[in-house]
């Protein structure tokens, strides 16, 4: 009997200490919400980066307002006849550009408030629905929900490309980060249409991301292709008709230059920026040739290591679902390790894949835990002050300099690099996972 009361008196004492973390981490999240929102709605209200970024976007829409087609890649025109808000080039399909003319019924000043507004929101959607898939892999207690709410708000906050753009006054980044999280949502229920749509839109917009490509269209099988090829040209049939073919063929030129532009640290974030320092800012200058051997093994390592890491999962026996998201979070992580330029914000899709390691972290091991933390610490060299600050009161020139600063904002890539090549088996592991099985019943 003694025995039997003492028993019921420590479960009591344990459930209650479990109702108190579990307070204690539902108002952390609380908090952690307030802190973004509260970051959110700074960014929006200081005006920053109306010479920046912000006005690449705006001009470009009211070039699109003003049907000024044939000016949409000509940063120097006047628009409307009056000067241009920047001086930046248009990166994007001819088509996009009308996703941006709204912005030419306000004032810049408006504009640009409109724009980080908009930027905020597609971050938030994105953000909801990561977390409402993932948090199924987390534990099952409210207590352990709750933990996984307070870690998902915390990395959110730390994690620096998500904030990189309020000071150069918005981006587009985030709507395309939005389409790639339902793309990947979409294309793992295996709803292969509004996958491909959202896919192409996003490749409209940020035609940089186009290496997505490469490793969806050669292992998503024939439906997935049909329903990528019938939207590419549903939409390029579209954009020739209404806009006509030469802005297309400007289009192209301008992509074909994008490919051969280089850009030292303070912009970029790529594999290859540290070659790209010795070569554009070393004092003495570096022979070319010494950069670029190594920077063309580099690209072929990660050719073929991305296709070892689709071999090895072609023998493992995982449910439709777990497969399709093993290859959609690939095609992003392929895509970011092979470009030759990674702008800040361009990280936002690293935290694809970021998240479900984190939401799956019971599956990994504590050295594990401890690289993917630092992949989160790392992030802070993103942070776009920061960057400005070492640039503009340092002289960065010398071979050791731009190798240490190179390596420094790329880290999050060569981290995360690592850590799929060191733990892969744990990553594998993690797609065998109870709830991957329930996901197949569930569509059954």
């Amino acid at each position: 009997m003694a025995f039997k009361a003492s028993y019921l008196y420590n479960l009591d004492l344990n459930l209650a200490q479990q109702d108190d973390s579990g307070r204690f981490y539902r108002r952390l999240t609380y908090l952690l919400l307030g802190i973004i929102a509260l970051t959110a709605i700074t960014g929006i209200v200081v005006p920053a980066g109306l010479g920046w970024d912000f006005a690449n976007f705006y001009d470009t829409g009211r070039r699109a307002a003003a049907w000024q087609i044939a000016d949409l890649y000509n940063a120097e025109s006047l628009i409307a006849g009056a000067p241009a808000q920047g001086k930046m080039p248009y990166w994007g399909a001819p088509i996009s550009a009308f996703i941006f003319a709204p912005l030419s019924f306000f004032s810049p000043e408006w504009a640009l408030l409109v724009f980080k507004l908009q930027n905020v929101l597609m971050f938030f959607g994105a953000w909801w629905l990561l977390y409402w898939n993932n948090r199924r892999f987390a534990e099952a207690s409210p207590l352990d929900q709750w933990k996984f709410a307070a870690l998902f708000a915390s990395l959110i906050l730390l994690y620096q490309p998500f904030w990189a753009i309020f000071r150069i006054g918005g981006q587009s980044t985030p709507t395309v980060f939005l389409l790639f999280t339902i793309a990947l949502l979409n294309y793992t229920k295996e709803k292969f249409r509004v996958a491909a749509v959202c896919v192409v839109l996003a490749l409209l917009i940020k035609p940089g991301f186009v290496f997505v490509l490469l490793p969806l269209c050669l292992v998503s099988g024939w439906r997935f292709l049909r329903a990528l090829a019938f939207t590419f040209i549903t939409v390029g049939l579209v954009s020739i008709l209404l806009l006509g073919w030469d802005i297309h063929a400007v289009f192209l030129q301008v992509m074909v230059q994008g490919l051969k532009n280089s850009y030292p640290w303070f912009y970029n974030s790529s594999l290859y920026v540290t070659a790209e320092n010795l070569r554009m800012l070393a004092v003495p200058p570096v022979d070319i040739r010494l950069v670029a051997v190594p920077m063309m093994l580099l690209k072929l390592a990660i050719l073929w290591l991305f296709g070892w890491l689709y071999w090895l999962s072609r023998r493992e026996d995982w449910s439709g679902p777990a497969r399709r998201h093993f290859e959609f979070l690939m095609a992003i992580t392929f895509c970011l390790m092979l470009s030759q330029t990674v702008w800040e914000h361009y990280l936002a899709m690293l935290f694809l894949p970021l998240a479900y390691v984190v939401s799956t972290a019971r599956q990994f091991s504590f050295r594990a835990k401890i690289l993917l933390a630092m992949v989160f610490a790392v992030s802070l060299f993103q942070n776009i002050v920061l960057v400005n600050i070492l640039n503009s009161r340092f002289s960065l020139n010398s071979v050791p300099e731009l190798i240490v600063i190179g390596l420094l904002k790329s880290s999050p890539l060569w981290l995360t690099l690592i850590f799929f090549i060191r733990y892969r088996r744990e990553y594998f592991q993690s797609y065998r996972m109870p709830e991957w099985e329930r996901a197949m019943v569930l569509k059954s």
